[in-house]
């Protein structure tokens, strides 16, 4: 995987939690190098090429116009702002396209990284079911917040 990414791939990258969208991540790659792709990112950090973790929408919007963002990041890279900056281009990104109306995530209610990460996106806390807590961020919210700033 490091020839084809052409970066460093640390030993315990993907994550167990990862592993499983991985392939799909790849592949899309594969398919289309240079596509405008609702895939997903691997980020990389640094001049080295190390990759730290992964980011991308699980698809494309779905008919109400909402799409559903996720997230990987290794320990030691964590709370360092990656995710969050991440997280603010992916949003920023998928709202400036026109056909995303909504952007909703999902974690564990202990994940405290997580949370502050949608916190700092500006997204608010739906529900929770079970040990999933659900979040959304509108159209209307972001562009709120955007002019704020």
């Amino acid at each position: 995987m490091a020839a084809a990414l052409n970066a460093r791939v640390p030993a315990d990258w993907p994550e167990s939690d990862f592993e499983a969208v991985l392939p799909l991540l790849l592949d899309g790659f594969e398919r289309e190098p240079d596509h405008d792709s609702w895939d997903g990112v691997i980020i990389l950090e640094g001049e080295e090429r190390v990759v730290i973790g992964a980011m991308g929408l699980k698809g494309g919007p779905d008919e109400e116009g909402t799409v559903d963002i996720g997230y990987n990041i290794l320990p030691a890279y964590q709370n360092q702002g990656y995710a969050s900056e991440m997280a603010r281009a992916l949003v920023a990104w998928a709202f400036e396209r026109g056909d995303v109306q909504k952007v909703i995530a999902d974690c564990l209610y202990y994940n405290q990284g997580s949370i502050r990460v949608l916190e700092k996106v500006g997204m608010k806390r739906l529900y929770q079911d079970g040990d999933m807590l659900r979040w959304s961020l509108t159209r209307e919210e972001w562009q709120a917040v955007q002019h704020q700033s």
